[in-house]
């Protein structure tokens, strides 16, 4: 009876943690290396799942190999959604050293390539590009440069693109200093907190 007990907990356990990414197709993504915890990655998914609009913009500030892209563009497929992913990829703030990661994002992102539309450069240069679009943006994630001078800059150039009901969520704020800056100086006063995990914070704008 104590082994069927340990099984069944097991399997309990199992199907808590890993069947919502087999439920939605997300095994494989689920592979890409990323400083992202599963919570984190479910969160992206419903998020860009539930929380946006029919035919959503959503914008990734730092999108390294790819993995959060692909969980944000996974969830966008039922909504029609565009996910613009802005990153250099040249490893700029990654503590692993400089190295051109672009071709593979593209191969870990192949399968979304109808929704994902990559926007290579710095993000302060890019957002011209973005302007000219004239888009506005349903949901922000930021998870680029995390000093306060890089996160600020994100914020502010991106920022006047939301629109009253839009999301915004940021990255490891639960141990960079600048993001966790920007979001106390310019975010949480503001608008409404909807989900917070220990290194991630998600706001909907007022």
């Amino acid at each position: 009876m104590l082994f069927v007990s340990r099984v069944k907990n097991k399997i309990t356990r199992w199907f808590k943690k890993d069947f919502y990414f087999y439920k939605n197709f997300l095994g494989a993504d689920r592979k890409i290396f990323t400083h992202l915890t599963d919570e984190e990655k479910k969160l992206l998914h419903v998020l860009s799942k539930h929380y946006v609009k029919k035919h959503a913009v959503v914008v990734e500030i730092g999108s390294y190999l790819g993995a959060s892209s692909c969980f944000l563009a996974n969830g966008l497929i039922s909504n029609q959604g565009t996910l613009y992913c802005v990153d250099t990829w040249e490893n700029d703030a990654m503590t692993e050293g400089k190295r051109d990661t672009f071709a593979q994002f593209v191969n870990n992102t192949k399968r979304y390539k109808d929704i994902i539309k990559p926007l290579k450069g710095r993000s302060n240069i890019v957002v011209e590009l973005f302007k000219d679009m004239s888009k506005k943006i349903d949901f922000l994630f930021i998870d680029g440069d995390h000093n306060y001078i890089g996160c600020k800059s994100d914020w502010d150039n991106y920022s006047p693109f939301l629109v009253r009901g839009s999301l915004v969520a940021f990255h490891d704020t639960g141990w960079a200093d600048g993001v966790k800056r920007v979001v106390k100086e310019d975010v949480q006063e503001k608008h409404k907190k909807i989900f917070e995990l220990p290194n991630m914070q998600v706001f909907q704008i007022n």
